[in-house]
């Protein structure tokens, strides 16, 4: 188990940006990865656990986290003030490496929480595509890293077309394709990379305790056998995961 330390930073922003989606900037200098996460924890004892975060934006005055209130956990970080102090460590897991030529990146709804980081470190040439199930959200952010940003909306909304991302989506003549979002997009971007021969990259969502490997709770099972998502991912080869083996 490797040594943490955790550090307290100040909330220099946490704001609501769409129905119970929030931006969190914490003071302070860090580093990370395209991919890596922290564990954060805002309370003393209850509840029990920190709540892992993928890096949404880093700069040398702040790091920054989008995430969606779900629990007491996220409910707790949603009622942060300016000045507040967080507790937290990391970076950790391990992140995405870009492939060189053309590349996509895929976020469905939360998905798009590690998006934002790595199109800006793997840099152009990059297309993004981004679903939603209602009203889109942080999209501008992207507009001016990539070179094109594709958007869907489930049920519609101004500015944007209805339907599902992969709908936008065509995995020819990228060199990678890397995404993060629930199983069901996964699953579909997996079949269509497969059939195109075209690799993909995906982070995965599952619960965590300790977020360095050694409690085991968050293991998955791969063609390589079990993994462990904070310590040997959260970024896995689409190919080698049994994808029918996620909750």
């Amino acid at each position: 188990m490797p040594e943490l330390k955790v550090v307290r930073a100040p909330v220099a922003e946490n704001r609501e940006v769409a129905p119970g989606v929030f931006l969190l900037r914490l003071e302070g200098r860090f580093v990370a990865e395209p991919g890596q996460f922290f564990m954060l924890r805002a309370w003393e004892r209850d509840p029990l656990l920190a709540r892992p975060m993928s890096v949404f934006d880093l700069s040398p005055q702040a790091l920054a986290f989008l995430y969606a209130v779900r629990g007491r956990g996220t409910a707790l970080l949603a009622n942060l003030r300016l000045g507040d102090q967080v507790k937290l460590w990391g970076p950790l897991g391990q992140g995405w490496k870009r492939v060189p030529g053309r590349i996509a990146l895929v976020g469905g709804g939360m998905g798009l929480a590690p998006l934002l980081w790595t199109a800006k470190q793997f840099g152009s040439p990059l297309d993004v595509y981004l679903g939603f199930r209602h009203r889109p959200w942080m999209v501008e952010v992207f507009r001016s890293l990539a070179d094109h940003v594709h958007v869907r909306s489930e049920v519609g909304a101004p500015g944007c077309t209805q339907g599902l991302v992969t709908e936008a989506f065509s995995p020819r003549g990228y060199a990678a394709c890397y995404a993060c979002g629930p199983k069901p997009l996964l699953l579909e971007l997996h079949r269509m990379c497969q059939e195109a021969e075209v690799p993909l990259y995906v982070s995965l969502e599952e619960r965590m305790a300790c977020g360095v490997g050694a409690c085991l709770g968050c293991t998955v099972w791969t063609r390589s056998g079990p993994k462990r998502v904070c310590s040997d991912g959260p970024v896995f080869p689409a190919a080698e995961v049994f994808f029918d083996a996620l909750p």
